[in-house]
């Protein structure tokens, strides 16, 4: 087991100097929010879609198809299972326990849990990885946009299905079933925009964490349950999870890369948009990344030696 957290610290370890490297640059103001914003909406709307049209490059197996609906179930299970603790843990109607509970539904899946997925496991970790993603696009649009616009703005349609995360799988889906193989003239620079999917993320993350102020995230009892219930409570209930339904380790493993993320980034930008609190918000995130370079190895890791 120790090998196994030793394999996936090394990972992580391999993310964060990455991360490094945008915190420094933030700290030199050689880089500044606008080229978050720019950066997160290029990694949005460009570099996460294309990397997903390349992990659904693949020809059509059943027994992959399988794994890959059982990834479905469980992503939909743990973000279930996360509403109900956090609901049941922070009861407060403030802003503030709104964010928390955002905060402990809502991981970074996309930004740390492909990178690891990719690492771990190659094109299959994406494959998988991606329904979890699937089901935290859903549950962004939905459970978190009413968390955090006190309910002021409703849920729709058109922002449930007209956004990135779900065009760019239906994209693929229809690919993988249609079983379309893009010419190479087109599948090559698609490959090297979703090679950006590791850097770039994290020096975004390394800037965020560069500007946060930490101290600030300290302070409340509530701010230690929500970060407790984020990163170890969540990781051990999904490994329940995947070892109660005996899933695939491959997997187990892309579900627990997922599940034991920091919170979504997505909690910072939604704060911004709904007049929320920008500082706890960002803090909250930059904390629970630097955390998270200790509980993740461990969680993953637990995933890689029983699974």
């Amino acid at each position: 087991m120790l090998e196994s957290i030793w394999t996936v610290g090394e990972q992580v370890l391999i993310l964060f100097i990455l991360s490094g490297v945008g915190f420094v640059l933030g700290k030199a103001k050689m880089i500044g929010d606008k080229f978050s914003r720019d950066a997160s909406q290029l990694v949005m709307y460009v570099v996460s879609p294309c990397m997903m049209v390349v992990a659904f490059q693949r020809s059509f197996e059943k027994d992959v198809f399988h794994n890959f609906c059982m990834a479905l179930l469980l992503s939909l299970l743990i973000h279930l299972l996360s509403i109900t603790v956090a609901q049941l843990f922070l009861r407060k109607k403030t802003e503030r326990a709104a964010a928390l509970r955002f905060s402990v539904v809502l991981s970074n899946s996309g930004f740390m849990g492909y990178p690891l997925q990719t690492a771990l496991l190659g094109t299959i970790g994406i494959f998988y990885g991606s329904a979890y993603v699937t089901v935290f696009t859903v549950c962004s649009w939905t459970y978190g946009l009413m968390q955090m616009s006190g309910g002021r703005v409703k849920a729709s349609a058109k922002t449930l299905l007209l956004n990135p995360g779900v065009i760019s799988v239906v994209v693929a889906m229809v690919l993988y079933f249609g079983s379309i193989s893009l010419p190479e003239v087109i599948l090559a620079p698609v490959n090297y925009l979703a090679q950006l999917n590791t850097p770039l993320p994290m020096v975004i993350v390394g800037y965020q964490l560069s500007q946060a102020k930490l101290l600030s995230a300290l302070r409340g009892r509530d701010i230690w349950v929500a970060i407790f219930l984020r990163l170890i409570a969540m990781p051990l209930m999904s490994l329940g999870l995947c070892l109660s339904l005996h899933a695939d380790h491959a997997v187990s493993v892309a579900v627990l890369c997922a599940a034991a993320a920091p919170c979504a980034a997505l909690l910072s930008i939604f704060a911004t948009r709904y007049e929320g609190d920008k500082s706890l918000a960002s803090s909250l995130v930059a904390l629970e990344t630097l955390l998270s370079a200790l509980t993740m190895p461990v969680m993953v890791g637990l995933a890689v030696a029983f699974l």
